[in-house]
């Protein structure tokens, strides 16, 4: 593991910052809890200039410019009750976060690949809580659950995220070294879960169509699910209310169905585009749209491209 450097002032500040305002959230009611951290979200709009205009400009070109301020502060809001949510991942026993699990639908396809001994690439996207997602999952026979990702700047936070994803047993890896990791853990019948809807440079991509806009779309998952022969399980968890949620499992994705040249690995990959495209689809106000995921210039929408219904804003 590469040394990780010691924190400056600004993350002192940041970590504090949030750490009161996580400790305030943890001391209300579930209904005020929402409520304050809603509010706190759509007033950080107004600070975090810069990612509000990402938002908007996305936003805007999909559903119009009437309207899309609106949209931006309900993303915005939703991103506050995803902060808000840390204390659930902090606090709650197994039964807990269970219990915040109201609906599960496509339970026989984590069946399928529970008592499948190839292990499983978990596809998802950075929308609803992914990360209450990764500690619910193993509860289902996904385990042991690895999950791929990128450690944050702030050393402070990211020992604090590090701590609660660990409690029930998800183990890290850093998405700048994984391909060992991932590969050994498919070997040994063991799920990686992996959030492939951002931009991420240093590897492999593809222009594909993501939510009516071309992008660069990383072929990594293809990849590994084509080298191990592992099925691709696309699960999302979707708000519904304070503390409720929907699990979403849709069907797997076998790789062997897909041929074994690069035309397979790129019709593989607009496979788990489409997967991740439904699952936005289920609340798009609860996806990371604060993201600069397309990079091209001038911005526009495939032809005949419709967004998905405007859905997912909740308020306490």
């Amino acid at each position: 593991m590469e040394a990780q450097k010691p924190p400056t002032l600004r993350h002192r500040l940041e970590a504090a910052a949030l750490g009161g305002l996580l400790r305030l959230i943890r001391s209300l009611p579930v209904r005020f809890r929402y409520a304050l951290a809603g509010r706190v979200g759509e007033w950080a709009r107004f600070v975090d200039r810069r990612h509000a205009r990402i938002a908007y400009q996305s936003l805007a070109l999909r559903y119009g410019e009437e309207g899309a301020e609106e949209k931006v502060q309900e993303v915005f809001r939703e991103l506050g009750h995803l902060v808000g949510e840390i204390p659930l991942l902090e606090t709650l026993s197994l039964e807990g976060l269970q219990e915040t699990v109201r609906t599960v639908e496509g339970r026989e396809h984590l069946e399928a690949v529970a008592a499948d001994p190839r292990g499983v690439l978990l596809l998802s996207a950075h929308a609803g809580n992914w990360e209450l997602m990764g500690q619910i999952l193993p509860q289902y026979g996904l385990s042991p659950l690895n999950g791929v990702y990128r450690p944050l700047d702030n050393p402070i936070l990211e020992e604090r995220l590090r701590a609660a994803r660990g409690r029930h047993g998800v183990q890290p890896i850093d998405r700048r070294r994984a391909s060992r990791q991932v590969m050994t853990a498919l070997r040994r019948g063991e799920t990686v879960a992996m959030l492939m809807d951002q931009h991420l440079r240093g590897t492999d991509r593809i222009p594909l169509p993501f939510l009516g806009e071309v992008a660069r779309v990383p072929t990594t998952l293809a990849r590994f699910a084509k080298k191990a022969g592992t099925p691709i399980l696309p699960a999302f968890l979707v708000r519904e209310a304070p503390e409720r949620f929907r699990l979403v499992v849709l069907p797997p994705i076998e790789p062997d169905t897909f041929g074994d040249d690069e035309a397979g690995i790129r019709d593989l990959t607009a496979e788990t585009v489409a997967a991740m495209e439904a699952g936005i689809a289920l609340a798009p106000a609860q996806w990371f749209w604060v993201h600069r995921r397309w990079r091209s210039e001038p911005r526009e929408l495939v032809a005949g491209m419709r967004p998905p219904p405007w859905s997912g804003a909740i308020r306490p």
